[in-house]
């Protein structure tokens, strides 16, 4: 038995993605969210990702994080933190885990960090906490002086159900009478919108508004009226089936701007071909729930433990 990283052994990486997919059995890690949350985070450095290898196969894995570039702007304000982005073991090799966790903690504590998360990590994230199914994760966290700091959900739509509501049709003549429109964002649009989101929301989701106006099948709309941006939404940012983030300027929220951009969005989506949408890392619980579809919610605590 071995304890390494992908720097030391890089030709694990499918192994990993592998592992994650059979034992984490509700998340579903294609080739191209691994990207995402490996190569693509330009914070990801594979000295911080740990295996365990037995008998000649990854039976435990850890993939660690610390914010060392991206967003610029909270590169200092989150230098204590560090992150665990996804941990996962074979059924009966939760010693080996531990043994992963402990030797990621211990290269956290090395360069001065803090506190260890698991895992509210923007932007590049396979899931906003661990799912409270599970349990031995969580039991496992618990048993090394992890506790909850706080909590998420996934919305989930099944997309066969998916329908625009007859409201809407009225909803999008209003807007339309009062100058607002509802539109595609333009690839030249890119820099003005990046630059309005993160002014008013989060340079997180600057990010992602990048991601989605670069994403082969993603996108964003915004909102916008007399030709200043009053809203955006985001589909296809993180992988083909997330939707989000989406934010409508605080003066212009309750007249329906938010509901037909997420309607919109969602269209768009169906029209990719999404079979099940995903809502991921929200806490507005009752805004979504106006949704036809509406399937599943995954509900997730976000487990954190202070280094000494």
């Amino acid at each position: 038995m071995e304890i390494r990283s992908l720097f030391e052994d890089p030709g694990a990486y499918e192994e990993v993605r592998k592992l994650l997919n059979l034992f984490l059995h509700r998340d579903f890690v294609d080739r191209r969210t691994f990207q995402t949350l490996t190569f693509k985070d330009p914070n990801f450095d594979p000295k911080f990702a740990i295996i365990c290898i037995k008998s000649g196969k990854v039976v435990a894995a850890a993939i660690g994080v610390r914010r060392v570039k991206e967003p610029a702007s909270l590169v200092e304000h989150q230098h204590s933190l560090a992150w665990m982005k996804a941990v996962a073991c074979e059924r009966g090799e939760e010693d080996k885990l531990k043994e992963v966790i402990a030797e990621l903690e211990n290269k956290f504590a090395a360069e001065g960090r803090k506190q260890v998360r698991v895992s509210d990590y923007a932007s590049w994230y396979l899931s906003p906490g661990v799912d409270l199914e599970y349990e031995n994760i969580l039991t496992l966290l618990e048993e090394m002086g992890y506790s909850k700091v706080g909590e998420a959900v996934n919305y989930e739509i099944d997309m066969a159900r998916f329908m625009l509501p007859m409201r809407l049709e009225k909803l999008c003549e209003r807007l339309r009478q009062n100058g607002i429109v509802v539109r595609k964002a333009r690839l030249e649009e890119s820099e003005l919108l990046s630059r309005w989101v993160e002014e008013r929301f989060s340079p997180f989701w600057r990010i992602e508004v990048e991601m989605g106006m670069n994403a082969e099948d993603g996108g964003v709309l915004l909102a916008e009226k007399d030709g200043e941006i009053i809203g955006f939404s985001v589909y296809g940012a993180l992988r083909p089936d997330y939707f989000g983030p989406i934010g409508v300027d605080p003066q212009r929220r309750g007249g329906g701007v938010g509901t037909v951009l997420l309607f919109e969005c969602l269209k768009l989506m169906k029209a990719e071909g999404v079979r099940v949408a995903t809502i991921p890392w929200t806490t507005h619980l009752t805004f979504y729930t106006q949704i036809p579809g509406l399937s599943s919610v995954r509900t997730f605590s976000v487990m954190g433990k202070n280094l000494a």
